[in-house]
């Protein structure tokens, strides 16, 4: 029962970083070669440490069994320097800690390095290499067994048998349990680029279909133009100049959304908000809307950029504003509740039905004869940058209420 809590404990020590390295390397965003490699020898190195420091087995030729690990690993993983420094730790260890002789140990370690130069050189598989290693395996731990049992009592010929069975079985399975789970990487990794390519595919696709329309807006009416004709000249040249400002207008929004930067400072966010109505306010008089605001008095700091925030709350105004026919009310509030600052929008505009609110943040949706579908996409983005969220509730013919929470600086 002991021998078998000792192997657990060991192999929880030796996959434990494995299993970080593989969790993390999954979930980063930036992938670089160069980095995984060096995340990789952290975890092979970390392994070692934790199994030579914590591991507890009654015979240091055990420990040393698993000590193997991360050198056959770094050999699978073509990290060969790696592997040679582990082996030097594992031989230096074992004559000045553990007192043994390492002719056995280093004659394996030897074994090891001319098996992946074979299979480097003969381009074998890395499953072939795993069956070579454990038939190498199982020789040198019957040669290590013999040394170390003299005797011929059955029973202990018996429990010599069981373990080496379960010391040639175990550093198999765990590097089978390694190949398994890197292979469950890789293909995650491959997914997630498949993913990215779709929806870069998708995106190119909607803003050359919304590009296209306007561009065959112009050729149609240039078609029909009669340069002798002022009559027609005077009607369709400004139409034609209308769809290539919206084709400029669609391109510049899509260069915009993909080059989201943003500039974080101390600022009080209720000036912004008090700038934005002064703004706006003129506008809306011209307009016929009526636009109402209770900010609360007290200075609210956020770190944020000045002029993306600005960006944002006059384009859900300035939506509201659209959403509104003839004559209508916007109001702006804001309150604070534990450590976020929220801003509400209300409008009584036309609203938007499910389907439409469902699809409101989606790049290059829109419900606007001359909309390029990217404010709301990247209004989203901005606040996301800013570790908030904005959120749309609506019902048609009810009007629309935006709602922006943005975490509080406290000074």
């Amino acid at each position: 029962m002991k021998i078998m809590n000792d192997v657990i404990l060991n192999v929880v020590l030796i996959l434990f970083p494995m299993l970080v390295y593989f969790i993390y390397n999954c979930y980063r965003e930036i992938k670089c070669e160069k980095y995984n490699s060096i995340l990789l020898k952290v975890a092979l190195f970390s392994s070692l440490y934790l199994c030579l420091k914590y591991g507890n087995i009654e015979t240091n030729t055990q420990i040393l069994l698993f000590c193997n690990i991360p050198i056959l690993i770094a050999y699978l993983k073509k990290e060969a320097q790696v592997a040679i420094v582990l082996s030097i730790i594992i031989l230096l260890y074992s004559e000045y800690i553990f007192n043994q002789n390492i002719t056995i140990t280093l004659l394996k370690f030897i074994s090891y390095y001319i098996i992946y130069l074979i299979g480097k050189k003969k381009n074998i598989k890395d499953n072939t290499f795993i069956i070579l290693i454990a038939i190498l395996q199982g020789f040198f731990i019957a040669i290590e067994y013999t040394f170390i049992y003299k005797t011929t009592n059955i029973i202990t010929l018996v429990e010599l048998l069981l373990a080496i069975l379960l010391f040639y079985l175990l550093p198999i399975v765990l590097l089978y349990l390694f190949k398994l789970a890197d292979n469950i990487s890789s293909l995650y990794l491959a997914v997630s680029e498949i993913e990215k390519d779709k929806q870069l595919k998708n995106s190119l696709f909607k803003i050359t279909h919304e590009v296209k329309n306007p561009i065959a807006v112009c050729k149609g009416y240039l078609d029909m133009i009669d340069i002798n004709n002022k009559e027609k000249l005077s009607k369709y040249i400004p139409i034609i100049k209308q769809e290539i400002d919206r084709s400029l207008n669609i391109m510049s929004d899509f260069m915009e959304f993909s080059k989201i930067k943003i500039d974080k400072e101390l600022l009080d966010i209720n000036v912004l908000l008090e700038d934005i109505i002064k703004e706006l306010d003129l506008i809306m008089g011209n307009k016929n809307i009526k636009m109402t605001s209770r900010i609360t008095q007290d200075e609210i700091f956020i770190e944020g950029d000045y002029n993306r925030l600005k960006q944002v709350f006059i384009n859900i105004i300035k939506n509201s504003m659209e959403s509104i026919d003839k004559k209508g009310n916007i109001d702006i509030t804001t309150h604070v509740l534990k450590d976020k600052y929220y801003i509400e929008v209300t409008d009584n505009g036309c609203g938007m039905d499910e389907y439409t609110l469902s699809k409101v943040k989606e790049l290059f949706f829109t419900t606007k004869n001359k909309g390029s579908g990217l404010g709301v996409s990247l209004s989203t983005e901005i606040i996301k940058a800013h570790s908030g969220s904005i959120d749309y509730t609506s019902k048609p013919n009810k009007g629309t209420k935006v709602v922006v929470k943005l975490p509080i600086v406290m000074i």
